[in-house]
């Protein structure tokens, strides 16, 4: 019997910036496929084409670069409601300049270069939302590349708890530690700091 995919998630997503009435929701579903990914599965990895750009339903992913020794940084976790993809990779037809790896089973909902491309031609609603939803990703980035020069470690893990508990609360430490541009050891001392009792 075919599994029933719920696009309440998705639905409400879009809501939350645009209208899209029910028959441009309708139509712009059925350029997505789903996909079911297992912990430690891979979503795209790092030197391969990125063949999907996906919409997180439920679970968790870490999008990470590995350099030529073998370190690992991590650029973002994604959770309910994130977009996943490398879109140099997806658009160009380069090889992925990081891997999307599942920290906890997962389901995506995702769409290959002629299905989204042909979802921007046919569904204006979603050309403007793509539209906006770019540049918000673009001052995003910008603000996290200032806030990595510019904060100390310590003040990098109170924002991350104040503005983003839930990574504290289902991400492993050394994972948070990549993703703060720091070692384990520092962070286990930071959390130290803050919850020690007064």
């Amino acid at each position: 019997m075919e599994r029933h995919i719920d696009f309440s998630n998705l639905r409400e997503h879009f809501a939350e910036t645009d209208y899209f009435s029910d028959e441009e929701f309708e139509k712009f579903t059925s350029y997505l496929t789903i996909k079911y990914l297992k912990k430690k599965e891979y979503f795209t990895k790092q030197g391969e084409l990125c063949r999907y750009l996906g919409f997180v339903n439920s679970g968790c992913l870490r999008a990470f670069h590995t350099d030529s020794r073998g370190d690992e940084f991590t650029m973002y976790f994604a959770f309910l409601n994130w977009w996943i993809g490398d879109k140099t990779s997806f658009y160009s037809g380069t090889p992925a300049r990081f891997s999307i790896q599942v920290l906890e089973d997962c389901e995506v909902f995702q769409a290959d270069k002629k299905r989204w491309e042909e979802a921007l031609d046919n569904i204006p609603i979603f050309e403007k939302w793509y539209r906006v939803k770019t540049r918000k990703s673009y001052e995003a980035t910008q603000q996290k590349i200032i806030d990595t020069q510019t904060e100390s470690a310590e003040e990098k893990y109170v924002n991350l708890l104040t503005n983003s508990p839930e990574i504290v609360q289902r991400i492993p430490q050394h994972y948070i530690a990549s993703y703060l541009g720091i070692k384990p050891q520092s962070l286990s001392r930071i959390r130290k700091n803050i919850f020690k009792p007064k």
